[in-house]
């Protein structure tokens, strides 16, 4: 009776003392101290409309915080500001951002979230043929961002005929309809798409051209300062989403869109 006894209250302890280190690993996940959270305009995956920041990527963030009780800001910037931030600032996390073999030691990373290729378009009618690099490279002018992945690409690729002008991708397709340059390049077709939305242009008042300049994988950009298991946390809680009814209805939304 005495060793069954022990053994009972052996186990009562073993279980109070289980319980209270979950709640204390609970605790200190929603005690991890508050992430910043940087982006940029890049329809449709993050963007600001009506004064609210809205899209798939900031939606992913908001959902994978609200599963670990992490207490986060979101907050929109011009690309290279946040950037900067993202180097220079602890605790700093960028959505979205294209994972390549240069950056893969800089930041610390979540996802991915989705894939993203980048396509060179033309405006419509316009008979020019562009079925190679070399066909663009040989174009008069092509209408980009003022930096960034993209740009740096097409730099180190060559391109003499870069109209680096524009800070956001509406710009750089309004000028490309308008005729100030042959082609254009800046966003994924599904951020083609809401931009062209956004500006009320038809859908085919450009075409993509079969080039595809950028295929790569998007993904959340974090400070190396942010612990592993933090990271490895988020990651988790991505994997969990993206198995998700949630993320197939997502996903369909921004192919709608």
């Amino acid at each position: 009776m005495a060793v069954n006894f022990h053994w009972r209250v052996r186990r009562i302890w073993c279980v109070i003392a289980f319980v209270f280190l979950s709640v204390l690993v609970e605790s200190s996940w929603a005690d991890d101290e508050k992430l910043n959270i940087v982006t940029e305009e890049w329809a449709p995956y993050n963007y600001s409309e009506n004064g609210s920041l809205k899209g798939f990527s900031v939606d992913i963030a908001r959902a994978i915080a609200k599963d670990l009780k992490a207490d986060i800001e979101i907050q929109i910037f011009p690309s290279m500001r946040a950037k900067l931030m993202l180097e220079g600032n602890p605790r700093t996390m960028m959505i979205t951002m294209l994972r390549t073999a240069e950056r893969e030691e800089k930041y610390k990373w979540v996802g991915p979230l989705v894939d993203s290729s980048i396509y060179f378009y033309k405006k419509k009618g316009d008979p020019l043929v562009i079925s190679t690099l070399e066909d663009a490279k040989k174009v008069h002018s092509i209408c980009t961002r003022q930096a960034g992945l993209v740009f740096d690409r097409l730099v180190a690729a060559g391109f003499s005929n870069l109209n680096p002008s524009a800070a956001k991708g509406s710009s750089i397709y309004k000028m490309l309809i308008n005729g100030r340059c042959d082609l254009a390049i800046s966003d994924s077709p599904l951020g083609v798409i809401h931009v062209l939305k956004q500006m009320n242009y038809s859908l085919e008042a450009v075409v993509r051209t079969p080039v595809k300049f950028v295929e790569l994988p998007a993904y959340i950009a974090c400070s190396k300062d942010i612990p592993d298991a933090e990271i490895t946390r988020w990651q988790k809680a991505l994997d969990k989403i993206k198995v998700s009814d949630a993320y197939k209805a997502m996903i369909r939304d921004i192919s709608d869109k």
